[in-house]
């Protein structure tokens, strides 16, 4: 080794040690102790994600300042129609500022509606700093949050999180969260009664199709059907009924042909006689007895329908037939439901795609007597994202469209109805308002409420109030005729 690089090799040794006693000196080492619940600030709570406690935490934040008029207490409102049947009258026009917003207040990202009842409003928020499930309660005349109940499930975001609407009644509030998660909770106090989790209660393990809840998570609204909570897992059954006031399970039908949960909703209807719970999944559509004698029955089921995904819930027409939608182009498909004797059979008597007839790619259709309203989607070529009316006879050909010059964003916002009023969101926030007669409607109004992003959720109509939201923010918004 020559004198040079034994320099290089002495100064080099020099400088590390030099560095080493530098970094003792302005850095002493530190305990190492163990790691407690409650060191790092978090409620004890938190548990992991594959280890979730439903319902855990609560926060109380406010008291009731006034219990405002007006109740929708799940999807779709008290007769899952989408239409308000409450006298409170709504306003025929708007001055140049549009209906008020009566508060305004923000929400993690997500689609998840409201339901409304005893002057409080329900929703199934996602918390992405506590990466939390969180039902938050407010005042419907002030926007005061009065309480808040939650628990930890990490996930990634998918289109955002929240996704459904609670189902409510004078006791009892219902959720169902994007993980699958089922929590019961007093309407009033925030109390937590009961839960399940059906991903571990429904999944396969060992499968391929062994977690039950959609890729995008989990649409499905819950149903309370009088004393019984209602849902469709997929997974071990197509269906499952529990107790409102305990949770106990009632009943499971069990299911056969591995459909799986879609993020539509289950809808009760009463085809020749006999009521039932109609529910679209991914592999096929099926009807459940919802009578006492055979609760929980399957009556029926077929697969001739079945996209890949589908949102839009099945719409009754009478007379034994029914419409279910697809998404993504899959377009609509009408079933008949036949009898013989306490035998049902179901078969799909006509299919056609989105530029071919009446349609739904997100918000499910709304049925007034022997006319049906959409929003058809982006792929329906000249009726893309129109509002359009079709006769139940003929759903192939609208007897009404809004026109090519009057189309709503992307065609994916909500709409809903009272007496002869249709009120509808589009995706970028603007208001409008029609009326409407026996296939046909008029625009009376229109205002651009906010800067909205992807204002999708499912509306609430309650007395005067409409509650809405975009993305990122919920409303509240005065449509009365006197506000």
């Amino acid at each position: 080794m020559n004198s040079r690089n034994s320099i290089i090799i002495l100064f080099s040794v020099i400088l590390f040690a030099a560095a080493f006693i530098w970094w003792m000196v302005a850095h002493p080492a530190y305990a190492v102790v163990e790691r407690v619940p409650g060191m790092d600030n978090r409620p004890v709570g938190i548990v992991k994600a594959d280890s979730v406690s439903i319902g855990e935490n609560f926060e109380k934040l406010g008291e009731i300042d006034g219990i405002a008029e007006g109740s929708w207490t799940r999807f779709r409102g008290a007769d899952f129609d989408n239409i308000s049947r409450e006298t409170v009258p709504l306003a025929e026009k708007w001055d140049t500022s549009g209906p008020p917003v009566v508060w305004k207040t923000e929400l993690g990202e997500g689609y998840a509606g409201a339901a409304v009842i005893n002057g409080r409003v329900y929703i199934l928020d996602y918390n992405e700093r506590r990466k939390a499930d969180m039902l938050r309660c407010f005042s419907l005349q002030s926007g005061t949050e009065l309480w808040r109940r939650w628990y930890r499930v990490e996930f990634k975001r998918n289109h955002g999180y929240s996704r459904t609407v609670p189902a409510v009644t004078e006791k009892y509030v219902v959720t169902m969260g994007p993980r699958s998660h089922v929590m019961c909770v007093d309407a009033l106090t925030g109390d937590l009664i009961w839960t399940r989790d059906l991903e571990k209660e429904y999944g396969i393990p060992g499968t391929a199709r062994g977690k039950i809840t959609p890729e995008f998570y989990n649409g499905q609204c819950p149903l309370i059907d009088n004393d019984k909570v209602i849902v469709a897992p997929g997974g071990r059954v197509i269906m499952a009924a529990f107790d409102l006031a305990t949770g106990k399970k009632i009943w499971e039908t069990p299911n056969v042909d591995s459909m799986r949960m879609s993020h539509t909703s289950i809808m009760p209807m009463t085809i020749s006689g006999k009521r039932m719970y109609v529910y679209h999944a991914i592999g096929g559509v099926t009807g459940v007895s919802a009578e006492p004698d055979d609760n929980g029955k399957l009556l029926w089921k077929t697969s001739e329908w079945n996209p890949a995904i589908v949102v839009a819930s099945p719409v009754y027409l009478g007379n034994g037939e029914l419409l279910a939608f697809g998404t993504y182009g899959a377009g609509t498909a009408k079933i008949k439901i036949a009898t013989n004797g306490d035998t049902f059979t179901a078969v799909v008597v006509e299919k056609h795609k989105p530029n071919q007839g009446i349609s739904a790619e997100q918000h499910t259709p709304i049925k007034t007597d022997d006319y049906i309203w959409t929003v058809m989607p982006d792929n329906s070529g000249e009726l893309k994202r129109q509002l359009a009316c079709y006769h139940i006879s003929g759903i192939r050909n609208p007897v009404w469209s809004s026109g090519k010059d009057l189309r709503f964003g992307k065609g994916m916002g909500p709409y809903i109805m009272r007496e002869n009023k249709l009120l509808l969101l589009d995706d970028e926030g603007t208001l409008f308002l029609f009326k409407t007669g026996p296939g046909t409607a008029q625009l009376l109004a229109q205002r651009k409420l906010f800067a909205a992003i992807e204002a999708w959720a499912p509306m609430a109509l309650a007395g005067k109030y409409l509650i809405l939201r975009d993305a990122h923010n919920l409303l509240c918004v005065n449509v009365g005729a006197n506000n």
